[in-house]
């Protein structure tokens, strides 16, 4: 049947006194105990099923009831004896747990019983105050019954003297007659009448006990073991077949030597100090013998037995009940009475108890002097009645006294008091649980407790701990607040109570840093995993172990600190809390290095060495210099490295494998993001060869595939990576290649990583024999002292072929770091020299391609090709400053240039000059393809890869407005404003235009512009009369309107003339291969932006590259000694005209029909076709503006004078001048006049009065002007507002001479403009 848990129910078990005569004790002795007190301690728990009555007079059978010897001495002549004082009971918990290996799992159960078994004498409770005295006399004894008397006499004397809080009056007596066989004889008439007189003399409560019956001789058993534990062991009586010498000797060795029912003498006997046991050593007392039980019979176990059942059942539990029922009454008296109401009511309302009593009065309350309640206060004895109710397990009631106490001490500012009624209370309610009900079935699962009641529970625990932590310093730890914590926790076990269970031990461990609490913690951190889902405490439970391993290491007990950190670490290494991860394991570096366990300690010192990206700056660098020195030392014993080797890993790699290339010499920038233009670059190549020789498959390696030849370095490319916050120094940094033989591999001496740095470092490897070799390890040394050998596999591809292949990731073995090395090979390394990181935009650069022949055939046919067209070209030897008449005007491919036609024989190199002229200002990577051939009937052609980046800045910025001129329609002025955007002096050459049909007339300025000034330059153009430029653009139109038609793109291809004439003098043969580089890439990009369905290839087919009212201009600049240029492209200065009329038209006629155009790729989808549709009919080419400008002339800056006086009115002229500044189409214009008007909107200006005609109408052909002269009527001084006519123009074409077949429309009104009529008078 269930029953509250063993060590709650022993530690609080009624106390017996034994006081004996000395013959009793030597007949003791002579078994090896010291006293009758310890001859029957084994035998403490054998009254079974005992009876009890409740308050209510209900009887309820336990299944134990066990008692509490000790020795007379112990309690009433030297009471602090009976338990040691707080201090020796630390360092007694200190060392029986130190003494025990942390794996045995002892250090709970040892701290339980001794602090459960060290309860000393205290006056705020009465579970260590005898309930009884057993006395006991022997039939050898010369007068028995006058030494009985003497027994009693002193009992009742000492008790009154030495500790005035405790009753030592109302006790249960007991006594016992002791008859010893082995000197008094079998005869037993002797013991009979002393039993009779002793209970004529003294009553009922008496008996007769017969020991050492054991006369025979017999063999000493073996020495028991005697070692110390927690236990609490509970043996049967032998019986005469049972009867075993050694098993009789080690139960009495185990019961002396158990912490929990011989707290004293276990930790006397271990300890070797006599001084802390339950029984004073003396001379007559020698030290215990290691043998026990010699004298003693099976038979003589079964009365010792029988001794504590007939004590408990017969007279210890009834008159506890009495003692219960007797001071209730006095209790519920001192509460119902009218002066106790009154007298409580007043208390609470208007003040405590005096602190001290009145001269003259034997105090009654509290004594805040001596802090203790005397014995015949009424709140001592409602005390002791809560703790008889206890031991009687009457929980229920208990409670209710123990409540009411609570409230009476708080209120007389007893604290202790107040809080052992506190924690009682509580414990009386958890242990009211239904689970520890003695009619509970034993299969019974517990009932949890609701949260109601569990917090109830808690808070009294609480209070009570608190209470105790408050009236002392927090550094000194508090025993009686773990004693009672303890209690709390063994019930919660039992019942498999476990919320907040784990904050509970934690607040009363305290925060001193001993073992017992360090202990308390570390079972807090068990309970924080228990109960519920075990995941949710793991953050609680390695907190509470990182804290129990510090209390751990201040106690000095590292053992079980090392313990704890290691379960924390196990904890927190699967969890995001990094720093208090590297806090343990910090310290339990430290801790194994102390120890001498430098592997251990190097191994905790690794684990720091992760990448942390929110640690603190430097904090790394502590822990680095630990491992080192732990490091030095395990270097010191090479067995110990040896084993140890395969853990010393970093938990962080330095490089990182999948950024390992391998790079050979003919393509040292062949990879990465650069790799889709490489193949672009090849492409082009391929797509344009003229070159002799079968075209090859592919210019570039396989990048599948690496190869090398004989002698050859390649390059390795390692990504070191600094996983630290701290600097760190990397040493002898070198390559494992399989197989070794015949392979030279770089070594770096040192490299120098700052934190969290990321380094690109490259190896030279040279292999000497054709084979195929891998790269499998790096090797270094970590900051000068650890050597670390670092994998670089990769996984290959995954593998989806079959089944178990998709079900389970399967990947390809990786080839990126395996090198097939060949016997001959054509090869050409290429390297740039003197160019610059940065230039200014349009600068020229002069540099060199160096070309080094590093193969062992001869090479020749060197070209270069690159992904920015024509910025990079070969410098000629001779200048040219002619003016070209024409100039390319195809969109050429990207095709390779040739640099070098001879041979270059192995070994040898040639320097190439070359100009590098750059583009807008931008970051450029600047990557070409360096091709070559090998001489011979049959030649092949390679490629190798270059790369380089130059930052193109800004030089000047230049805005352009273009202006009407008044001389003819087709003339203009551009007006440019040029601005210094750099930081140094330069000079404006000149400025030069490029057209078909425009020409302009060269300005050279040589004008100096400091930093941010700006110049302002005016060109004039006009329009070349005599060019036969084709300005509608008749094959690129017919193009389109076939591929809006429906024909399909790769089929059509605009017939464009390869070159177009030049207006005027214009660009130098010098400088045409830059501008040409800039047109074609402004030209793609203005093509593209407006085409976008059409590739930039099939664009080239269809565009020429200078449209015919272009305009472009040169501006020519010089800093120093260097030159430059900058283009200004696609200026219109005449109105843009629709060059897809015509389309539309055939496009609607179709429409209208109904005829359904031929399937095409654009028909794939709608919105594609849409787009092409939009972009050709509504885009740059349909973009149609109004030629037609008016200029107003009348009189002479807005202003006219008359004499008003002479003639009163006046016709003045007003000069309408209509122009058509469009090149190719006429127009029609209808312009009318205001009418006249009395009224304005304005009260200041008058409205225009114009006579004559007020509509004008005319035709224009492309150039032509036309003057309009209206008459204006003024006959007053004022202002007159010449605007507010409309014209409406219409261009359109002449069709077979006869109709005007109109094109686009407009309308406009004129603006305002001011005539100031004044009189000259």
């Amino acid at each position: 049947m269930p029953s509250p848990p063993l060590s709650i129910v022993q530690s609080l078990s009624p106390r017996i006194a034994v006081l004996t005569s000395q013959d009793v004790i030597q007949s003791c002795e002579a078994n090896g105990c010291r006293g009758l007190e310890e001859l029957l301690r084994p035998w403490e728990g054998g009254a079974e099923r005992v009876s009890i009555l409740s308050s209510t007079l209900t009887p309820t059978i336990h299944p134990t009831f066990p008692l509490r010897f000790v020795s007379f001495e112990s309690v009433y002549v030297n009471p602090t004896l009976s338990a040691p004082n707080p201090d020796i009971t630390v360092d007694l918990i200190s060392s029986f747990v130190g003494a025990k290996k942390p794996e045995e799992e002892q250090h709970y159960p040892l701290t339980r019983s001794l602090l459960l078994s060290s309860r000393p004498l205290a006056s705020h409770e009465t579970f260590n105050h005898p309930v009884g005295i057993l006395y006991a006399v022997s039939t050898a004894t010369l007068d028995p019954l006058g030494m009985l008397n003497k027994l009693h006499t002193q009992s009742t004397a000492t008790a009154a003297q030495n500790v005035p809080w405790m009753d030592g009056n109302t006790v249960l007596r007991f006594y016992v007659v002791i008859h010893d066989i082995s000197t008094m004889g079998d005869d037993m008439a002797t013991a009979h009448e002393l039993l009779a007189n002793v209970k004529k003399a003294y009553g009922p409560h008496s008996t007769l006990l017969v020991i050492n019956s054991q006369i025979e001789h017999r063999e000493p058993p073996m020495s028991p073991d005697i070692s110390t534990h927690s236990s609490i062991p509970l043996p049967r009586p032998f019986t005469p077949e049972q009867s075993n010498p050694s098993a009789l000797s080690q139960v009495y060795a185990s019961a002396l030597s158990s912490l929990t029912l011989s707290p004293m003498a276990a930790a006397s006997a271990s300890l070797g100090e006599t001084a802390v046991s339950n029984t004073p050593f003396s001379p007559s007392r020698p030290v215990r013998r290691k043998l026990y039980g010699s004298k003693l019979s099976a038979e003589d176990t079964q009365r010792l037995a029988a001794l504590v059942r007939e004590l408990v059942g017969q007279s210890l539990v009834p008159w506890m009940e009495a003692r219960v029922r007797e001071w209730n009454e006095v209790y519920h008296a001192n509460r119902r009475g009218i002066t106790g109401r009154l007298f409580g009511a007043g208390r609470k309302f208007f003040g405590s108890r005096p602190n001290s009593p009145a001269p003259g009065t034997s105090p009654t309350g509290y004594n805040a002097v001596k802090g203790y309640y005397p014995m015949s206060a009424v709140e001592a004895l409602s005390r002791r009645l809560a703790d008889f109710a206890f031991m009687l397990r009457d929980y229920k009631f208990a409670g209710g006294v123990y409540d009411s106490l609570r409230k009476d001490f708080a209120q007389d500012r007893a604290w202790r008091y107040a809080a052992g009624a506190t924690e009682m209370y509580g414990l009386c309610q958890l242990l009211s649980h239904p689970f520890f009900l003695p009619s509970s079935p034993p299969t019974m699962k517990p009932i949890p407790f609701t949260n109601l009641q569990h917090v109830e529970i808690t808070s009294w625990l609480e209070q009570a701990v608190t209470a105790y932590h408050q009236h002392a310093p927090a550094t000194h730890i508090q025993l009686d607040a773990l004693r009672i914590t303890v209690l709390y926790y063994e019930c919660w076990k039992m019942i498999g109570e476990w919320r907040a269970v784990g904050a509970a031990l934690v607040k009363g461990a305290g925060e001193a840093d001993e073992v017992p609490s360090a202990v308390m913690i570390e079972e807090a951190a068990a309970a924080d995993v228990k109960g519920g889902k075990s995941s949710n405490g793991k953050r609680r439970r390695a907190f509470h172990l990182a804290l129990a391993a510090r209390r751990y290491e201040t106690a000095g007990l590292k053992t079980y600190s090392r313990r704890c950190l290691e379960r924390a670490s196990q904890l927190y290494r699967i969890s995001p809390w990094t720093s208090a991860q590297d806090r343990i394991e910090y310290s339990l570096g430290r801790q194994a290095y102390t120890l001498g366990e430098s592997d251990v300690a190097v191994e905790h010192f690794l684990r720091l060495l992760r990448r942390e990206d929110t640690g603190v700056p430097g904090s790394q660098a502590g822990p680095l210099q630990d491992m080192a020195q732990a490091y030095e030392q395990l270097a010191a014993r090479p067995e110990l490295l040896a084993e140890s080797y395969e853990k010393l890993k970093l938990p962080t790699p330095v490089f990182d494998s999948e950024k390992t290339r391998i790079i050979p010499s003919s393509e040292s920038s062949y990879s990465g993001k650069s790799r889709e233009k490489w193949t672009e670059l090849e492409g082009q190549v391929l797509s344009t060869w003229d070159r002799k020789g079968k075209k090859p498959m592919t210019l570039l390696p396989d990048a599948k595939r690496i190869v090398v030849g004989e002698g050859e370095t390649f390059q390795v490319e390692l990504v070191a990576v600094n996983p630290l916050n701290s600097p760190v120094v990397l040493t002898d940094i070198t390559l494992t290649i399989d197989p070794t033989e015949d392979i030279t591999v770089e070594t770096i001496s040192e490299i120098s990583l700052e934190p969290y740095e990321t380094r690109v470092i490259s190896l030279s490897v040279t292999p000497s024999w054709a084979s195929t070799i891998h790269l499998s390890n790096v090797t270094f040394l970590f900051h000068r002292f650890f050597p670390c050998v670092q994998a670089l596999t990769k996984k290959g591809r995954r593998l989806h072929g079959t089944k178990a292949q998709r079900l389970n990731p399967t990947y390809a073995e990786d080839t990126s770091l395996t090198v097939n090395v060949t016997s001959s090979r054509a090869g050409l390394h290429v390297e740039l020299e003197g160019f610059p990181d940065r230039a200014y935009a349009g600068e020229e650069v002069e540099g060199r391609i160096r070309l080094f022949n590093r193969g062992k055939t001869q090479v020749e046919n060197v070209g270069m090709i690159w992904n920015h067209v024509g910025l990079i070209r070969r410098k000629e030897d001779t200048k040219h400053s002619d003016t070209p008449f024409s100039i390319p005007n195809l969109i050429q491919p990207n095709t390779v240039m040739s640099i070098y036609q001879d041979k270059i024989s192995p070994g040898e190199e040639r320097e190439i000059p070359v100009i590098i002229t750059l583009s807008n200002p931008r970051i450029m990577d600047m990557l070409g393809l360096i091709t070559f051939s090998n001489p011979g009937d049959d030649p092949q052609t390679f490629a190798t890869t270059v790369s380089y980046q130059i930052e193109s800045l800004p030089i000047i910025n230049v805005e352009a407005q273009v202006r009407l001129c008044e001389k003819t329609p087709l003339e203009f002025a551009i007006i440019l404003e040029t601005t210094n955007m750099s930081s140094e002096i330069l000079q404006i050459d000149g400025v030069k235009g490029v057209s078909p049909i425009w020409e302009t007339n060269p300005v050279q300025s040589f004008e100096t512009l400091f930093p941010n000034q700006v110049l302002r330059s005016i060109i004039p153009v006009k329009k070349e009369l005599s060019t036969k430029t084709d300005l509608c653009q008749s094959a690129t139109i017919e193009a389109l309107s076939k591929l809006v038609q429906g024909q399909p793109l790769d089929e059509i291809s605009a017939s464009l003339d390869s070159s177009t004439s030049i207006a005027g003098p214009s660009i130098s043969t010098d400088d045409l291969p830059s501008y040409l580089a800039a047109r074609r890439s402004h030209r793609l990009q203005q093509l593209t932006s407006s085409f976008p369905t059409i590739s930039s290839i099939s664009l080239a087919k269809l565009f020429p590259l200078i449209e015919p009212l272009d305009l472009d201009l040169v501006i020519k600049y010089s800093i120093s000694d260097r030159q430059g240029q900058i283009f200004i492209h696609s200026l219109h200065p005449s109105p843009a005209f629709s060059l897809v009329e015509e389309i539309r038209k055939t496009i609607n006629i179709a429409i209208a029909s109904g005829n359904k155009s031929t399937r095409t790729m654009y028909e794939e989808t709608s919105r594609l076709r849409q787009v092409l549709m939009d972009s050709v009919l509504d885009g740059v080419l349909a973009k149609e503006d109004d030629p037609v400008q008016v200029r107003i002339r009348v009189g002479e800056r807005g202003k006219v004078k008359h004499d008003f006086k002479q003639n009163v009115a006046k016709k003045l002229p007003v000069n309408f001048e209509i122009s058509n500044s469009s090149p190719l189409l006429p127009v029609r214009w209808i312009l009318k006049l205001p009418r006249p008007s009395t009224t304005s909107l304005d009260n200041t200006l008058s409205p225009a009065q114009y006579t004559g005609l007020l509509t004008r109408k005319g035709t224009l052909k492309a150039g032509e002007k036309e003057e309009v002269i209206a008459d204006l009527w003024i006959h007053e001084p004022c202002s007159i507002d010449l605007g507010g006519w409309e014209l409406s123009t219409e261009t359109g074409d002449v069709v077979d001479g006869l109709d005007w077949v109109v094109r686009n429309s407009w309308n406009r009104t004129g603006d305002e403009k001011i005539l100031h009529v004044e009189d000259i008078a």
